[in-house]
Order: C-alpha cells, then sequence, then structure tokens
C-alpha cells in the first residue's frame, strides 16, 4: 500500500529548493536571451532529473508561473511567465 503520510519537513525544504532553483534556472536563461528553453536543457542546467522536473513543472504552470509550448523539432519547452518572474524576484538572491 502507498505511504500517504505528508511529507517529512526535511522533503519539503528541499522541495522548495529545487522550485526555487527550477525558477532561478529560467530566470538566468531569461536575462542570457532565452525566453524558453527544452525541457532536456533546463533538466540538465538545474541538475533535476527529468521525472522530477517534470512533476516540479506540473506544479508550477497550475500555479501560472511556468507555460510550455510546441517548440521546433516537436521539442517541449518551458517559458517563465511574467507572474513566475514577480515570484523569482520575491525569492531574492540564491542561498
Amino acid at each position: 500500500m502507498a505511504d500517504l503520510s505528508p511529507p517529512a519537513d526535511s522533503e519539503l525544504a528541499q522541495a522548495e529548493q529545487e522550485l526555487a532553483r527550477l525558477l532561478r534556472t529560467l530566470g538566468d536563461g531569461r536575462r542570457e536571451g532565452r525566453e524558453s528553453m527544452s525541457l532536456a536543457r533546463l533538466a540538465k542546467r538545474s541538475a533535476l532529473p527529468m521525472s522530477t522536473l517534470l512533476r516540479y513543472l506540473s506544479v508550477l504552470t497550475e500555479a501560472g508561473w511556468v507555460s510550455l509550448e510546441d517548440g521546433e523539432r516537436g521539442l517541449q519547452l518551458a517559458r517563465l511567465t511574467s507572474t513566475g518572474a514577480e515570484q523569482l524576484d520575491s525569492l531574492g538572491s540564491p542561498q
């Protein structure tokens, strides 16, 4: 049977750090002139496994902070929305 207990505080803190890192990675790309980034590049630059990246992107798109779009050659691209950029600004500098 699956464990349905809430995540431990350390797991929650890790998820928050990884989500912030993901937003920062998209923000860095934006500052470099990349309005959107392929999921493969995003996974590599954020050092997140693809399965984790996809789970986090689902949460961030639902929140309206990231949008996903189809790019050339069938690539799926992630882009920081203006709301996401505001959230990134509220995070301040990396720890």
